[in-house]
Protein backbone atom coordinates (compact mmCIF):
# COMPACT_ATOMS: atom_id res chain seq x y z
CA UNK A 1 0.00 0.00 0.00
CA UNK A 2 1.26 3.69 -1.19
CA UNK A 3 2.14 5.61 1.73
CA UNK A 4 4.92 7.72 1.12
CA UNK A 5 4.85 9.85 -2.22
CA UNK A 6 7.15 13.22 -3.15
CA UNK A 7 6.64 16.02 -5.26
CA UNK A 8 9.22 17.92 -7.33
CA UNK A 9 9.77 21.02 -8.99
CA UNK A 10 9.32 20.11 -12.92
CA UNK A 11 6.09 17.89 -12.13
CA UNK A 12 4.72 20.47 -9.57
CA UNK A 13 4.51 22.64 -12.14
CA UNK A 14 3.17 20.86 -14.41
CA UNK A 15 0.35 19.48 -12.29
CA UNK A 16 -0.43 23.85 -11.10
CA UNK A 17 -0.73 24.80 -14.94
CA UNK A 18 -2.56 21.57 -15.82
CA UNK A 19 -5.16 21.87 -13.01
CA UNK A 20 -4.90 25.83 -13.19
CA UNK A 21 -4.39 26.26 -9.42
CA UNK A 22 -3.63 29.55 -8.14
CA UNK A 23 -1.45 28.98 -5.33
CA UNK A 24 2.21 26.98 -5.40
CA UNK A 25 2.22 23.11 -4.40
CA UNK A 26 4.64 22.70 -1.77
CA UNK A 27 7.62 20.09 -2.82
CA UNK A 28 9.20 17.49 -0.58
CA UNK A 29 8.19 14.26 0.88
CA UNK A 30 4.95 13.72 2.07
CA UNK A 31 4.32 10.39 4.90
CA UNK A 32 0.55 8.58 5.56
CA UNK A 33 -0.92 9.75 9.00
CA UNK A 34 0.58 12.93 8.18
CA UNK A 35 -0.35 16.79 6.33
CA UNK A 36 -0.61 15.77 2.72
CA UNK A 37 -1.69 18.41 0.13
CA UNK A 38 -5.03 17.44 -2.32
CA UNK A 39 -6.68 19.13 -5.15
CA UNK A 40 -10.32 19.21 -5.08
CA UNK A 41 -13.06 21.29 -6.99
CA UNK A 42 -15.55 23.53 -5.31
CA UNK A 43 -17.46 23.95 -7.90
CA UNK A 44 -15.99 26.43 -9.73
CA UNK A 45 -12.45 26.29 -9.32
CA UNK A 46 -9.61 23.51 -8.28
CA UNK A 47 -8.20 24.61 -4.88
CA UNK A 48 -5.29 23.07 -2.34
CA UNK A 49 -6.02 21.98 0.51
CA UNK A 50 -4.07 20.72 3.64
CA UNK A 51 -5.67 17.37 5.12
CA UNK A 52 -4.76 14.57 7.25
CA UNK A 53 -3.31 11.73 5.23
CA UNK A 54 -5.95 9.32 7.03
CA UNK A 55 -9.42 9.01 6.24
CA UNK A 56 -11.47 9.18 9.99
CA UNK A 57 -10.56 11.75 12.61
CA UNK A 58 -12.03 11.85 15.74
CA UNK A 59 -12.15 15.38 18.43
CA UNK A 60 -9.60 14.39 21.31
CA UNK A 61 -9.02 16.86 23.64
CA UNK A 62 -10.61 19.81 20.94
CA UNK A 63 -7.94 18.52 18.52
CA UNK A 64 -8.42 16.40 15.36
CA UNK A 65 -6.80 13.35 15.44
CA UNK A 66 -6.66 9.84 13.58
CA UNK A 67 -9.45 7.63 14.48
CA UNK A 68 -8.77 3.96 15.61
CA UNK A 69 -10.70 3.10 12.99
CA UNK A 70 -8.80 5.48 10.59
CA UNK A 71 -6.49 3.86 7.57
CA UNK A 72 -4.66 6.07 4.64
CA UNK A 73 -5.49 3.95 1.77
CA UNK A 74 -9.24 3.01 0.62
CA UNK A 75 -9.20 -0.15 -0.99
CA UNK A 76 -11.24 -0.62 -3.83
CA UNK A 77 -12.09 -4.60 -4.12
CA UNK A 78 -12.37 -6.41 -7.60
CA UNK A 79 -16.56 -6.78 -8.02
CA UNK A 80 -17.31 -5.72 -4.43
CA UNK A 81 -16.32 -2.14 -4.36
CA UNK A 82 -15.71 0.08 -1.42
CA UNK A 83 -16.75 -0.75 2.01
CA UNK A 84 -19.31 1.12 3.16
CA UNK A 85 -17.29 4.29 5.17
CA UNK A 86 -16.15 5.11 2.12
CA UNK A 87 -18.81 5.26 -0.16
CA UNK A 88 -20.47 8.09 0.41
CA UNK A 89 -16.71 9.75 -0.26
CA UNK A 90 -16.31 8.29 -3.59
CA UNK A 91 -19.57 9.94 -4.85
CA UNK A 92 -19.43 13.11 -3.54
CA UNK A 93 -15.51 14.21 -2.61
CA UNK A 94 -13.23 13.08 -4.65
CA UNK A 95 -9.92 14.58 -4.53
CA UNK A 96 -6.38 14.15 -6.43
CA UNK A 97 -3.20 13.51 -4.89
CA UNK A 98 -0.32 15.10 -6.87
CA UNK A 99 3.12 13.48 -6.81
CA UNK A 100 6.20 12.73 -8.61
CA UNK A 101 6.99 9.22 -7.20
CA UNK A 102 6.08 6.97 -4.91
CA UNK A 103 7.50 4.22 -2.46
CA UNK A 104 6.12 0.36 -2.69
CA UNK A 105 7.19 -2.09 -0.43
CA UNK A 106 7.06 -5.75 1.06
CA UNK A 107 9.04 -8.15 2.89
CA UNK A 108 10.83 -4.67 4.45
CA UNK A 109 12.03 -4.07 0.64
CA UNK A 110 11.13 -0.50 -0.66
CA UNK A 111 10.87 0.90 -3.94
CA UNK A 112 10.86 4.30 -5.19
CA UNK A 113 8.29 4.24 -8.45
CA UNK A 114 8.71 7.33 -10.95
CA UNK A 115 7.73 7.88 -14.77
CA UNK A 116 10.62 7.85 -16.53
CA UNK A 117 9.68 11.23 -18.51
CA UNK A 118 9.38 13.21 -15.68
CA UNK A 119 5.61 13.98 -15.73
CA UNK A 120 3.94 14.10 -12.72
CA UNK A 121 1.11 11.43 -11.04
CA UNK A 122 -2.17 11.96 -10.42
CA UNK A 123 -3.57 9.89 -7.73
CA UNK A 124 -7.27 9.51 -7.05
CA UNK A 125 -8.52 9.53 -3.44
CA UNK A 126 -11.12 10.32 -0.94
CA UNK A 127 -11.47 13.37 1.33
CA UNK A 128 -13.68 14.23 3.88
CA UNK A 129 -14.45 17.84 6.37
CA UNK A 130 -14.79 17.85 9.53
CA UNK A 131 -15.63 20.36 12.54
CA UNK A 132 -16.57 24.26 12.09
CA UNK A 133 -17.54 25.19 7.97
CA UNK A 134 -16.06 28.07 8.92
CA UNK A 135 -12.94 26.66 9.67
CA UNK A 136 -12.93 23.22 8.39
CA UNK A 137 -10.23 20.27 8.86
CA UNK A 138 -9.86 17.93 6.20
CA UNK A 139 -8.50 13.81 6.22
CA UNK A 140 -8.02 11.96 3.18
CA UNK A 141 -6.90 8.97 2.00
CA UNK A 142 -5.15 7.37 -1.23
CA UNK A 143 -7.63 5.03 -3.34
CA UNK A 144 -6.05 1.63 -4.11
CA UNK A 145 -7.26 -1.33 -6.67
CA UNK A 146 -5.78 -4.47 -7.45
CA UNK A 147 -2.60 -5.57 -8.21
CA UNK A 148 -0.50 -5.30 -11.34
CA UNK A 149 1.21 -8.30 -12.68
CA UNK A 150 4.40 -6.28 -13.65
CA UNK A 151 4.54 -4.67 -10.08
CA UNK A 152 3.83 -8.43 -8.01
CA UNK A 153 7.59 -7.79 -7.19
CA UNK A 154 7.68 -5.42 -5.57
CA UNK A 155 3.93 -5.22 -4.36
CA UNK A 156 1.17 -7.82 -5.11
CA UNK A 157 -1.80 -6.95 -2.99
CA UNK A 158 -2.78 -3.71 -4.24
CA UNK A 159 -1.37 -0.55 -6.29
CA UNK A 160 -2.08 2.79 -6.02
CA UNK A 161 -5.52 4.60 -8.33
CA UNK A 162 -3.43 6.44 -10.71
CA UNK A 163 -5.90 9.18 -12.30
CA UNK A 164 -5.63 9.35 -16.57
CA UNK A 165 -4.38 12.99 -17.61
CA UNK A 166 -7.70 13.00 -20.04
CA UNK A 167 -10.18 12.51 -17.32
CA UNK A 168 -8.88 14.99 -14.46
CA UNK A 169 -11.77 17.08 -14.42
CA UNK A 170 -14.64 14.34 -14.83
CA UNK A 171 -12.57 12.71 -11.53
CA UNK A 172 -12.78 15.91 -9.85
CA UNK A 173 -16.29 17.09 -10.57
CA UNK A 174 -18.25 17.15 -7.67
CA UNK A 175 -21.85 17.58 -9.49
CA UNK A 176 -20.72 13.98 -11.03
CA UNK A 177 -21.88 11.49 -8.39
CA UNK A 178 -22.87 8.40 -10.76
CA UNK A 179 -19.41 6.28 -10.23
CA UNK A 180 -20.01 3.97 -12.80
CA UNK A 181 -18.03 6.84 -15.38
CA UNK A 182 -14.93 5.36 -13.51
CA UNK A 183 -15.57 1.60 -13.64
CA UNK A 184 -12.60 1.38 -16.29
CA UNK A 185 -10.08 3.11 -13.62
CA UNK A 186 -10.39 0.54 -11.50
CA UNK A 187 -8.74 -1.86 -13.27
CA UNK A 188 -4.84 -2.38 -12.60
CA UNK A 189 -3.34 -0.71 -15.52
CA UNK A 190 -0.33 1.12 -16.30
CA UNK A 191 -0.44 4.21 -18.55
CA UNK A 192 2.81 5.34 -18.45
CA UNK A 193 6.98 4.23 -18.15
CA UNK A 194 8.28 4.14 -14.37
CA UNK A 195 11.38 3.33 -13.48
CA UNK A 196 11.62 1.46 -10.15
CA UNK A 197 14.70 1.63 -8.00
CA UNK A 198 15.22 -0.53 -4.73
CA UNK A 199 16.03 2.19 -1.56
CA UNK A 200 17.19 1.50 1.78
CA UNK A 201 14.42 1.81 3.24
CA UNK A 202 10.75 3.86 4.44
CA UNK A 203 12.84 6.55 5.97
CA UNK A 204 15.60 6.42 3.30
CA UNK A 205 15.16 6.84 -0.54
CA UNK A 206 18.59 6.60 -0.83
CA UNK A 207 18.60 4.24 -3.69
CA UNK A 208 20.82 0.88 -3.53
CA UNK A 209 20.22 -0.89 -6.77
CA UNK A 210 20.23 0.44 -10.52
CA UNK A 211 16.58 1.24 -12.25
CA UNK A 212 14.62 -1.16 -13.77
CA UNK A 213 11.99 -0.20 -16.64
CA UNK A 214 8.60 -1.02 -15.85
CA UNK A 215 6.86 -0.39 -19.14
CA UNK A 216 3.08 0.83 -19.54
CA UNK A 217 0.55 -1.41 -20.76
CA UNK A 218 0.44 0.50 -24.14
CA UNK A 219 3.39 -0.56 -25.78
Amino acid sequence: MCGLIELTQKPAKKVEKTLDLQVPLELGTFRCYKPVQIVLNDGQTNNVIKAMWQFLLENKSREWKASKYTSFNSRWYEGKGFKKSFTKAYRESRCLIPASGFVEGMNKVYHLLKPIDGSPIYFGGLFKQWGDPENPVYSASMITIPPHEKLANIHKKAMPLMIPYDDLTMWLDSDLTNTDAFSDFMRPQLKQDFDAVQIRGWRDLTPVSDKVLIESDLK
